[in-house]
């Protein structure tokens, strides 16, 4: 009996103690799953780059299910991310929750598009953002069914891409041409597919129609933020759809408009703050302004300014990445331009976003050879990616003015090559 009551005694102590360690916005959440096919999964805050980083919870899968008790900030937006085997794990699919007393259980679905992460028992916030989200999807359903079909059905008979810009795509990857070949490929197969031209008109009349379909969507979620309270589900909605956006190339002060106007004051603690501002951010990076000044270190832990750089010269800013592999081709594209002109008042200067460590940076500066000064990023620890436009990206190249102004961005070899011919 005696032994029965000092392990009660431990017992509560240690339940007290892990107790006292939660904070006052924390909370015990219940995770669990069933149906994954996986060894584990991740719980991390929304848009995190666990990928890269160790901000993540982790997991472990048994036979398909998951379960444990995870502490969670409820003022918070998380994602559960799960690897992907059609990718070799190396990719990830997530799925948007909040923490919920009742606990948060997770399922897989078949949908037309393959496998989806489902909620099994949505309650709270869980229950008002995926009621909204399946009320807005029934609505538009057909559309959506049948814009896949017709997909299926150009890919199907050849009619979506181009089929000179298939081959091209093939060799990119064909070991048996020259590095300097493939580059130049993928250079001309992404300029190709970034502008669209890379589809033949029937499947430009199919990325039309798609397009609608996603416009008539964000349409849908920009009324329905007027409807609602104003809560952590809203800044939920106006962070996706400023994703979405971006990914269209289109105009995001409508979702920015109605943050400042009725969300920016929500659950201040809210990390969806942060990528909201940053997001703001970037889209003031526009061509016609100064150039955003910093001071990095390169591959000898020096600490290096750029404005000292590039200080009355023509320059490239070239953002890359070691691991971002269309970056690396990008930025050798412009060697033998460098060449030519470095001693004729022109500079490049790359600066590469890197994770842990740099010791894959120093390789690859070794293998690619740059001849221009190169600085390195930790992370996103000075947010330079943000301020240049591209907080969930790696690689962009900006074009500056001798007296700092950006001229062009993501611009061509030949623009370059234009703007130091036409200003000598």
């Amino acid at each position: 009996m005696k032994h029965l009551f000092y392990l009660i005694l431990t017992l509560l102590f240690i339940s007290c103690n892990s107790a006292s360690n939660i904070s006052e916005h924390e909370a015990i959440c219940h995770i669990s799953g069933d149906g994954f096919n996986v060894r584990d999964v991740r719980i991390c805050l929304i848009r995190t780059d666990m990928r890269n980083g160790d901000d993540y919870q982790e997991i472990k899968v048994r036979k398909g299910r998951f379960e444990s008790d995870v502490v969670l900030d409820t003022n918070q937006v998380y994602e559960i991310c799960v690897p992907d085997p059609e990718y070799g794990y190396a990719a990830y699919k997530t799925l948007a929750f909040f923490y919920s007393k009742d606990g948060v259980q997770f399922g897989i679905d078949s949908a037309i598009d393959g496998q989806r992460i489902t909620l099994t028992n949505p309650s709270g916030d869980n229950y008002k953002y995926y009621d909204y989200k399946n009320r807005r999807d029934s609505l538009y359903m057909d559309r959506y069914t049948k814009l896949m079909e017709q997909q299926d059905s150009l890919n199907n008979i050849g009619e979506m891409y181009d089929p000179v810009w298939l081959e091209m795509c093939n060799m990119q990857n064909n070991e048996h041409l020259p590095q300097s070949v493939r580059d130049s490929i993928t250079i001309e197969v992404n300029s190709l597919a970034m502008s669209n031209t890379n589809r033949t008109p029937a499947g430009q009349l199919w990325l039309q129609e798609w397009n609608k379909y996603r416009s008539d969507k964000q349409d849908y979620d920009y009324n329905y933020l007027s409807s609602i309270k104003h809560d952590n589900v809203g800044l939920l909605i106006i962070m996706d759809n400023i994703r979405i956006s971006k990914s269209r190339n289109k105009d995001i002060s409508k979702w920015l408009n109605i943050y400042e106007d009725n969300y920016k004051l929500v659950n201040p603690s809210n990390k969806i703050h942060s990528l909201i501002s940053l997001e703001r951010d970037a889209a003031a990076m526009v061509e016609g302004i100064p150039y955003i000044d910093f001071s990095l270190p390169d591959k000898f832990g020096k600490a290096q300014t750029l404005s000292e750089l590039i200080n009355g010269k023509i320059a490239v800013i070239e953002l890359w990445a070691s691991w971002c592999k269309s970056c690396r081709v990008n930025a050798k594209s412009f060697i033998p331009l460098y060449e030519q002109y470095k001693n004729r008042g022109f500079e490049i200067v790359g600066i590469s976003r890197e994770y842990k460590d740099i010791h894959k940076w120093l390789n690859v500066l070794e293998v690619d050879q740059y001849p221009w000064p190169n600085m390195v990023a930790m992370e996103e620890n000075h947010h330079i990616w943000a301020q240049y436009g591209i907080p969930n990206m790696a690689g962009r190249t900006v074009l500056v003015s001798r007296d700092g102004v950006v001229i062009k961005i993501d611009p061509t070899v030949a623009d370059v090559e234009k703007y130091l011919t036409d200003n000598k």
